[in-house]
Parts: C-alpha cells; structure tokens; sequence
C-alpha cells in the first residue's frame, strides 16, 4: 500500500474568457509547431473539452445533470440559459468553424449553495505515474502550477476535418513492444467502492470520449482511506472485452459519435448563414435544447433605441386587422 495526500485541483481552464482567446492561442501554437500544417481544408477548430461536453449532450448526461440540479423548467422557475460555447473564426481556416468553451460542466460551476472539495487525490496519483515526486506539507499549499501541454490532433468525424486542441498529462512510451505507443494516458483516481463504475452504462461514452482524444490507456487509482490498493491500466482493447456477449461497444460508441459529427454539423450549418455571418455567436443550453445566439452590438442597441414606440391600438390591428 502507498499512502496518498489530496492535493487541490483546480477545474479545467476554459478556452475563451477575459484575456485569453481560443482562436489565438491555437493560430499560435500552429505558427509554432504546426510544421507547415495547413488549415484550408479544415472544418471545425475545437478543444476536447468542448468535444466532451456535446458528447455528454448528445448522450443524455448532461441533460439529465442540469434537470436533477434544478436548471430546465420546472413548477414555478424558468429554465437557466448557460453560455457553454464561443463559435467564432480564424483567419489561417477560412472554412472552419471554431468553438471553445467560455463555461465548464464540472461540479464547480453547478448553481446552488454547495460546497464543492477541490481536494483530490488526483494531483498526487499523476505525479507518481509520471515518476516525480509526491506534493506534501499543509493541505492548502499542495497545489500544483505546472504549464500546460497540449496535443493537436487532425482526423475526420463522418463528413467533416476536425482540428481538436487536446490537452495531457502523460503519454505512452514510444515503443513498439507497448500497446498503443505515443498516445495519450490519461490518469484519475477513485474509490475503492467505486473501482467498478467505469463499466457502468456510460461505458460506451467513456470509449468514444478515448477516440476523440487519442487516449491510448485509462489508468485509475482505487483509494481506501488514503491509501492506494490498486491501479487499474485499461486500454480501448479491453474495454471491448466487457461487450462480448452483447452489441459490440464499437458500434455503441459510433452511433455516438455520429450525433456528435451530425450536431456538429449542425452548428457550421448555422454559423455560416447569412445572418450569423460576421456576428458573435454563442452555443447556448437552455431547457435541455442548444442553440445558436447572438447578443446585441452597440450600433444595434443604438439604433433599437431610435425606433419609436409601438402603441396597444397598432398592436391590435396587426394581430387582429383593421376595424370594420
């Protein structure tokens, strides 16, 4: 057994907010290390993060989060309308889309007056599967600053050319006697009464979520009253293994991924009409539905406030027709 400290982890950074923007760090970072990549023939520009999130739409997750915590319609209260993404453009594609995330599902962001722990032991689990050393002293200093490392990646999704900005821990060694050499691990840690979860009915997401981010292997950590007793290593190759006697998860994992390229579709669809043409646009959530918005610019709001005011007589014969 090897004792675990919790450390404080933050949530995830959103791709756009105040002083940070999605569409430049990523023309950035394809200057930098794109190696002469072209981005003409791309259709959509987004974070995994972003691809997470309508995954867990599409498959009804995250519908029912948002129901259970009180923000569809219900007796009494209107639906909350939460700005989940940024759709915008980048110069260096100009056939694509971009879309990044300006809020994050994750419990920190849930409305209500809970008091969410950002202590896990995750912090110290990824530090001691990529080999360095454990965080110790008071619990509210174990908190880790580390850059972030991103991989882009570049593949189809039914009909369209993604460009996905993924963010990563560790990868796999780049050996060919290993199981998926190169690609991404991704590290967690969980409860011992919760080890057998993951093979739970969101299996199927959870595998699609893998092809989405190159995820090569999920390895979990099992914790019993701060102790690590086990370490579960899964590639894609066994969670198939739990889907021999059923529909094959590959099939369940590709009608999931196909909502995804079909809403994603969608959304270029609407973002390229003319009246969403040079505009702001949002993806919003609001009563279990997405949808495409655009907030009023100041030359719009200057010129509403001119338009003079319509009065209960003019109202009545537009809905009604003129007096007989």
């Amino acid at each position: 057994k090897l004792q675990l400290a919790k450390g404080l982890k933050d949530p995830p950074l959103v791709d756009q907010c105040l002083g940070r923007s999605f569409t430049a760090d990523l023309q950035s970072q394809m200057s930098d290390f794109g190696n002469g990549f072209s981005m003409e023939n791309v259709d959509v520009l987004i974070s995994l993060q972003a691809l997470s999130t309508m995954l867990a739409f599409v498959d009804g997750t995250l519908t029912e989060d948002m129901r259970a915590k009180g923000l569809n319609t219900r007796k009494g209260n209107e639906p909350e309308r939460i700005d989940l993404f940024r759709v915008g453009r980048l110069p260096d594609a100009p056939n694509a889309v971009s879309i990044g995330t300006v809020w994050n599902w994750v419990p920190e962001n849930a409305r209500g007056r809970a008091n969410f722990n950002k202590r896990s032991y995750d912090v110290n689990f990824e530090h001691i599967v990529t080999g360095r050393e454990t965080i110790g002293g008071p619990p509210s200093i174990r908190e880790v600053e580390d850059p972030g490392h991103y991989r882009i990646l570049s593949y189809s999704l039914g009909d369209l050319n993604i460009l996905v900005r993924a963010e990563l821990v560790c990868t796999m060694p780049d050996d060919s006697t290993m199981p998926n050499p190169g690609m991404t691990v991704e590290c967690s840690t969980a409860n011992y009464r919760d080890a057998g979860d993951l093979w739970g009915q969101n299996l199927a997401s959870k595998f699609a979520e893998m092809q989405l981010g190159n995820i090569g292997m999920l390895v979990r950590g099992i914790v019993d009253k701060g102790f690590l007793v086990d370490v579960q290593e899964l590639t894609q190759e066994d969670l198939k293994l739990d889907r021999f006697d059923k529909e094959p998860l590959e099939k369940e994992a590709e009608a999931l991924l196909g909502r995804v390229a079909g809403l994603l579709k969608r959304i270029k669809d609407v973002a390229e009409c003319p009246g969403c043409v040079d505009r702001v646009l949002y993806l919003q959530y609001c009563d279990g539905e997405l949808r495409i918005i655009s907030p009023w610019s100041d030359e719009e709001l200057a010129e509403l406030e001119n338009f003079r005011d319509v009065t209960n007589e003019e109202v009545q014969e537009l809905v009604f027709g003129p007096e007989s």
